[in-house]
């Protein structure tokens, strides 16, 4: 199925699971390269008239998701709804009313969709097309007290003098490395709001959250599986037991292609394996330049990207938003230096360009 529909993303979840043997979400704009005759756009009231089948006749179904393609051609991966829901909670959700803020094709999409079906809550779905501020007044307005937003985003509703007006019970990140003070900022403006960094992907299925308010996750995790999802590193690389996913190797293990390094008693994201840096020799994660710069305090948002350069390979360039307060006046050298001071050379950005706004994908990340 082919839609932005969330409600049609919902009710398919309810009425097809166990009855169709395969259900591919494929969000609108990706071309995933099926013939229009495989693809139909289905709507809430059709999903909802699905055949209801006995228990004798349910099957297992295959829910096909496709990743982003922001490094290639977009990549089929079959989940079955076990893999989907691992980290939902089943509680009464009468009083919580979701906002949903991503695609609902998206796995993060699927996590708030599904956390409000299996609990009862209320799910509110503002048009994609709608600029941030105008959905975050429609959620607003419909008393949303639960959301969940990738860092990215939730640094940009920080910054809106409306998000003053959201009165949350929950928060709930997920999609890319949170960094210590992007979690801080949440829990000082919404004191009352239970903090959960969910830890899912499209290649794992939904794996694991933390709920301390510290960036990273326990190392215990990886010795005592959080809620029974064992956890394990190879080369450095996170890899979550998902035998459900189709990525996942002949031991039932999947590879989320995060690179993480254990600081103490913290297993930390540094950044995708397959967004690594070359610059003279040294490896460099790009998303760990964006930490160091966000740090500043006239930072808000930072993104760092590669361009080659015939001497090392490659240099680093930086865009960054900054605070209304803060000064204009040679922040290219103000910055490099930042940075130069907190790192080695090769994570020095050659250059630092402020814009106003960066913009995010369909997914809610920073396009790089």
């Amino acid at each position: 199925m082919s839609t932005d529909d969330a409600a049609a993303v919902a009710a398919a979840l309810m009425s097809l699971d166990g009855w169709a043997s395969e259900v591919r979400l494929i969000p609108p704009g990706v071309d995933v390269g099926a013939s229009a005759a495989e693809l139909s756009m289905v709507q809430p009231s059709a999903v909802r008239a699905a055949v209801q089948t006995s228990d004798a006749e349910r099957q297992s179904t295959r829910w096909v998701l496709y990743t982003s393609g922001t490094t290639g051609e977009p990549k089929a991966i079959s989940h079955s709804l076990p893999s989907l829901t691992r980290t939902v909670v089943e509680r009464a959700g009468g009083s919580y009313v979701w906002g949903l803020l991503y695609d609902p094709n998206r796995m993060a999409g699927l996590q708030v969709i599904l956390q409000g079906v299996l609990s009862g809550a209320t799910v509110i779905a503002p048009s994609p097309q709608f600029s941030l501020p105008a959905r975050l007044a429609e959620l607003i307005a419909a008393d949303v007290n639960a959301l969940s937003a990738t860092p990215s985003l939730w640094r940009q509703i920080l910054q809106l003098p409306t998000s003053a007006d959201l009165n949350l019970r929950q928060i709930t990140l997920g999609g890319e490395i949170a960094d210590q003070r992007v979690l801080d900022a949440l829990a000082t403006t919404f004191p009352k709001a239970r903090i959960v960094h969910v830890f899912a992907s499209t290649e794992t299925g939904a794996a694991f959250s933390v709920k301390d308010g510290r960036e990273g996750f326990p190392v215990s995790f990886l010795s005592d599986p959080p809620r029974g999802i064992r956890l394990d590193i190879r080369d450095d690389v996170l890899h979550v037991f998902s035998p459900d996913v189709s990525a996942a190797g002949d031991d039932g293990f999947a590879s989320t292609g995060d690179i993480v390094e254990i600081v103490d008693d913290r297993v930390l994201f540094r950044g995708r394996s397959t967004g690594v840096v070359n610059i003279g020799g040294a490896n460099v994660w790009p998303e760990s330049v964006e930490t160091i710069l966000r740090e500043h305090p006239d930072v808000v948002e930072a993104v760092v990207s590669a361009k080659t350069n015939p001497m090392t390979g490659n240099v680093l360039v930086a865009t960054v938003t900054l605070a209304e307060s803060a000064d204009r006046d040679g922040v290219n050298k103000r910055l490099r230096s930042w940075v130069r001071d907190r790192a080695p050379r090769t994570h020095v950005p050659a250059s630092v360009s402020v814009v106003e706004h960066i913009e995010v994908s369909a997914t809610g990340k920073v396009a790089r």
